[in-house]
């Protein structure tokens, strides 16, 4: 009772109401804007609509970037009534009922029936952009959305990911080629959610793998894509055939630049489009009936950004330097590339998600780089527009297993 009047005075002092959870039964589609790993890990339970908005029972409103954080992951205007810890703890145990434990999540993956798996690699002209970080927190972002995602690190020379998030896996890529194990035996499942196939540290580069390898690896990859909504490849930084072959044969190739290197990023997209020329004219000549895709769609992302407008200003001045210099000069293809959105730089925010080995949209959820990677995550979850069937390709294995010559 003295718990409950403590409560009820800290709503008076916010400014807020109070909210008896056990007279409440949230809205199943409320639930479903909130991820039950995000409700527990912040004490946040969305109760029902109200007035274009979400009604959040919440154990502590004292800061507007955590609010703004749960608008943000929502993607609806949040009302907050206060409620203590535990009665939000037990709502959410008893009203995420369809919820999966984490733990138990990857074994139920395995068994789930077969999904048309999205592919997403993520490309940089150069290191130090920030590729990595973009990859693990989209992830992230996207298993809280529930989704079921692979991570593939195909940095065969730097672990980049395992060694950001001090994982240590039993198998990497490296055990793999060397036909020590498949592909299956070294997913593993991560405290964060997605499941994980590691890189290795050391000399061997993805551009090294030869078409026995690749060959084994794009055949198993078959077998495990279909069972994840989507798998992102975070692909080697650089623009070898190989790694531009892995970008191009995805349902959607991501590229990540910065303000201070405006020319490699331009310079990824060019090489790109070329290596998307030079693929589609051989499906054309290759494959009976082939009708080739014309337009490459690249999404950017514009990594260390000081404000959102400087990443649109950015991106548009590459785009008007492509229609200048590739796209004025063609006939038959072109390359207009979509927008996907920025990230605000925040050296020390990153800095101690590094030092931690955590993720900076675990450790400082409400900062504004969270929030823009929360925006990608949302963005990515959406899925692209349907393609024709003059295109000749579905979504997800096809047209990868056709670029890599492998049916």
């Amino acid at each position: 009772m003295g718990e409950d009047r403590e409560i009820r005075a800290r709503a008076r002092k916010y400014g807020i109401p109070f909210i008896d959870l056990t007279r409440e039964i949230p809205d199943r589609k409320c639930l479903e804007l909130l991820h039950a790993d995000y409700a527990r890990e912040h004490n946040s339970l969305p109760i029902r609509f109200l007035d274009k908005g979400v009604l959040v029972a919440i154990s502590d409103p004292d800061t507007k970037e955590r609010m703004d954080a749960l608008s943000q992951r929502m993607g609806k205007k949040v009302y907050v009534a206060l409620a203590e810890k535990d009665a939000i703890q037990k709502a959410i145990a008893l009203h995420y009922t369809s919820d999966v434990p984490r733990d138990d999540r990857a074994m139920t993956k395995k068994t789930e029936s077969k999904r048309e798996g999205r592919i997403l690699s993520i490309i940089s002209n150069k290191g130090g952009v920030g590729k990595t970080h973009i990859a693990a927190n989209v992830a992230r972002i996207m298993y809280n959305q529930g989704k079921g995602v692979l991570l593939i690190d195909a940095d065969l020379g730097n672990a980049d990911i395992s060694n950001k998030l001090a994982l240590f896996p039993d198998y990497t890529l490296y055990d793999f080629l060397l036909g020590d194990i498949d592909l299956d035996q070294m997913v593993e499942h991560t405290p964060y959610g997605f499941d994980l196939v590691a890189g290795s540290s050391g000399e061997f580069k993805l551009a090294n793998i030869n078409y026995v390898q690749r060959s084994k690896f794009i055949r198993q990859f078959r077998k495990i894509s279909q069972q994840y909504d989507i798998t992102i490849f975070d692909l080697s930084a650089g623009i070898s055939a190989v790694v531009l072959d892995f970008a191009m044969a995805s349902d959607e190739s991501l590229i990540v630049t910065t303000p201070q290197d405006i020319i490699a990023g331009y310079a990824c997209i060019k090489a790109s489009f070329q290596r998307f020329k030079t693929i589609e004219e051989r499906l054309l000549r290759d494959v009976e009936f082939y009708v080739p895709q014309k337009v490459y769609v690249p999404l950017v992302v514009m990594n260390q950004i000081t404000s959102l407008n400087q990443g649109i200003f950015i991106f548009n001045r590459i785009c008007q330097t492509i229609n200048e210099r590739i796209n004025a000069f063609e006939t038959t293809f072109s390359v207009k590339p979509e927008y996907l959105g920025g990230v605000l730089f925040d050296k020390d925010g990153f800095r101690n998600a590094e030092m931690q080995r955590k993720l900076i949209t675990d450790l400082y959820p409400a900062s504004k780089s969270s929030q823009c990677l929360e925006y990608l995550g949302r963005s990515i979850s959406e899925p692209p527009e349907k393609r024709t069937s003059e295109q000749g390709f579905k979504s997800g294995f096809s047209r990868f297993a056709t670029i890599f010559g492998i049916s």
